[in-house]
């Protein structure tokens, strides 16, 4: 029975296949100039572009990873690849969100199984298919179905997804809809043929359902002619749907604009993604070499700034996570590089143009917009959920740039505040306080005082020392320092604020005076290492200071604390019947991946029941006080501070514990705003420590 069905069905393979199979051959010229189209648009962009790092550079560093300047920009090629693979062969994270990460997963999976077995079995039309076909014929076969198993259930979740769930977050275009229609035509069209092919057959195998279970089934679905030729001709017709349609979605993704070009750009970009510096560190502006400060114009962004740009599909995942849209403020990750894409093709609408249009949009007041700018916190959110490392910031930093240096646009708060910087070397206006009134009474050396052989300079910052209510934590710190014998000394007044206010904001001259000024100061007396409480000032230290020349061990307070801890130096008690939430600071966390040890030192206090607020580690909401916003005027009902505050409030927790001087300020202006502040209170882990330790607090300092 099984011969004489595949008697009957390589009649039509070998009468109808090799035919559509030379066609396709002939086609592939085509889609080999059409896909080379594609690839020129990418090199189109490395030449528009500000100069980052050309192809050319790129292969040299590839095949010759050893050798020259570009291969130290281009980075470690291992971790690349490894990344690369991990992202678009395991999902690791598109994963990150169950729903959406296991549809792609099925739909990307499928794809691959369906194509490798047709694959397969076409190279076995070349040869001898025997009768029965060899065993790598039928495995190839049950793959392939398999794969469109998989693709029919994915593509199946995304319709409903798109169509009935309809998450704001998505933006439906006339593409999304083409290529879902495609996609399942092409399957369709193709099970039609072979389903047909297998009905017209006198004897059906038992085994046949396994081998193709989904073409078996199509098989049942139609009605078999008495003559040879009308089933000839329907298989025919329906191979050649198929094929046809096929072949045209290819040319129209190859030739488009399509999402689908992702297949290829998403990976390109996850490769060259940024690895030459860390992820905590802003791009330097050349300030004697530069012509202009700052990106005005598309064509002023890097080429793999603008590759981002292209490799973007819309996800949304970006928006979901950025806590200024879910404030309800202007500020959409996604439409930003949506927005620059668009402002791309307007003003080079002609593939591979030279010049831009003569009248185009102001792409900073314009296609994105001022409000659009200042609404972002720097909290690299939008970054850690994208799958294909897409760098949000950064552009939005870059066109800071060009506000506040080339046009000297800023909010008027803000103004103040960078005013402060750059007179009086912190943005505290109003501040009664000096830099060491905060020490009185605690015996804390400076380093002008000869403080000897330390272990670390504590670098106070600007909020502990001339805040009021931070100045706690200062001493909290201290103390805690010095009960566990830590020999340390502090600047006193040579201290200066650390400038990354500045240089989130877009003033990339006044950061860059601030750095000098602290990293001479440093050298005189010779620091080596240097703690602090900040995390912003941790991550200019660490990060953005060797940029300059400042190269320091750098470490925050709460590793400090928790290394004590784990030598036995610092011993905590108890702090009965507290329910206490650590909250995750952006700069801290996500920049500096600071996770463990914050958690570590509440471990250690006997008595704390720990709970996780419902967003934390990579994941946690920003208190909304970073990239300059710490000082500036908000709406009371777009703040994001409170945003925050609802999901401490729903954990139902005595205390919130930060790690950061701007958190903390946040914190407690929210809890106030809720009117909770008698109930759950917002403390420095240090605060923490210093009453399990049973240490004596010093009162914060007075400003009277």
């Amino acid at each position: 029975m099984q011969e004489l069905f595949w008697e009957s069905q390589l009649r039509f393979i070998h009468d109808i296949f090799p035919p559509i199979l030379i066609g396709t051959a002939v086609f592939l010229f085509l889609f080999a100039a059409l896909f080379g189209f594609s690839l020129y648009r990418l090199y189109w962009l490395s030449r528009l572009g500000k100069e980052d790092f050309g192809w050319v550079q790129v292969w040299k560093a590839v095949t010759r990873p050893q050798i020259g300047k570009w291969s130290r920009q281009l980075g470690d090629i291992g971790t690349r690849l490894k990344t690369t693979l991990g992202v678009a062969f395991a999902h690791i994270r598109t994963l990150s969100e169950a729903y959406p990460g296991w549809m792609h997963f099925l739909i990307f999976w499928g794809a691959l199984l369906l194509i490798g077995g047709k694959i397969v079995r076409l190279f076995s039309y070349t040869g001898e298919i025997t009768d029965p076909p060899q065993a790598i014929w039928l495995y190839a076969s049950l793959i392939s179905e398999i794969g469109a198993m998989f693709i029919f259930i994915g593509g199946g979740l995304a319709i409903y997804r798109r169509y009935v769930l309809k998450p704001p977050r998505l933006d439906t275009k006339p593409d999304d809809t083409l290529i879902l229609g495609w996609v399942f035509l092409i399957l369709i069209t193709g099970f039609m043929a072979k389903g047909f092919r297998i009905a017209t057959s006198e004897v059906r195998p038992t085994d046949w359902a396994m081998w193709s279970p989904l073409g078996y089934a199509f098989s049942h679905l139609f009605l078999i002619f008495p003559g040879n030729l009308e089933n000839y001709v329907l298989v025919w017709h329906r191979a050649i749907i198929h094929t046809a349609t096929a072949l045209v979605l290819a040319a129209y993704v190859f030739a488009g604009r399509s999402r689908l070009q992702h297949l290829w750009l998403a990976p390109i970009n996850i490769f060259l993604r940024t690895l030459r510096r860390p992820k905590g560190a802003l791009e330097p502006i050349d300030l004697e070499q530069a012509e202009k400060y700052g990106v005005s114009k598309i064509e002023d962004f890097s080429w793999k700034k603008l590759l981002d740009l292209e490799a973007c599909v819309r996800c949304g995942r970006c928006q979901d996570n950025c806590p200024a849209w879910l404030s309800g403020k202007k500020l959409s990750p996604k439409k930003v590089i949506q927005d620059l894409k668009t402002h791309l093709h307007e003003t080079y609408p002609t593939p591979f143009a030279i010049k831009p249009l003569e009248n185009r949009r102001d792409m900073v007041t314009e296609a994105v917009t001022e409000e659009v700018l200042w609404d972002c916190t720097t909290c690299r959110a939008c970054q850690q959920a994208c799958p294909i490392y897409i760098e949000h910031v950064d552009k939005i930093v870059d066109m800071r740039r060009h506000l506040v240096l080339e046009e000297s646009k800023f909010p008027e708060t803000l103004q103040d505040a960078l005013k402060g910087l750059g007179t009086r070397g912190h943005p505290w206006r109003g501040t009664k306080l000096t830099r060491t009134d905060w020490m009185k009474d605690l015996g804390v050396k400076t380093m002008a005082e000869g403080a000897g052989d330390i272990e670390f300079l504590y670098w106070v910052g600007c909020t502990a020392a001339l805040d009021e209510r931070n100045t706690k934590v200062a001493v909290a710190i201290a103390k805690i320092l010095q009960a566990a014998g830590v020999n340390f000394a502090v600047l006193g007044e040579e201290e200066s604020c650390c400038g990354d206010p500045a240089r989130r904001s877009g003033d990339e001259y006044l950061f860059q005076t601030l750095c000098q000024r602290n990293i001479e100061v440093l050298k005189s007396y010779n620091v080596k290492k240097i703690m602090t409480a900040c995390p912003h000032g941790l991550n200019t230290f660490r990060n953005e200071y060797p940029q300059f020349g400042g190269n320091f061990e750098v470490v925050h307070h709460t590793q400090v604390i928790a290394d004590l801890i784990r030598q036995g130096k610092l011993k905590l008690d108890k702090l009965d019947g507290l329910a206490i939430a650590y909250h995750d600071s952006c700069y801290l966390g996500r920049y500096n991946d600071i996770y463990q040890e914050p958690r570590e030192i509440l471990e250690h206090t006997k008595g704390v029941r720990k709970v996780e607020l419902s967003r934390c580690r990579e994941r946690s909401f920003c208190c909304g006080a970073g990239g300059g916003h710490m000082w500036l005027e908000e709406p009371p009902d777009k703040r994001v501070n409170a945003r925050r505050v609802e999901e401490v409030i729903q954990a139902k927790v005595d205390v919130v514990a930060t790690a950061c001087p701007y958190c903390l300020i946040m914190f407690e202006d929210a809890l106030k705003a809720k009117n909770v502040e008698e109930t759950i209170k917002a403390r420095d882990i240090s605060e923490l420590v210093i009453e399990a330790a049973g240490l004596k607090e010093v009162p914060r300092a007075s400003q009277e």
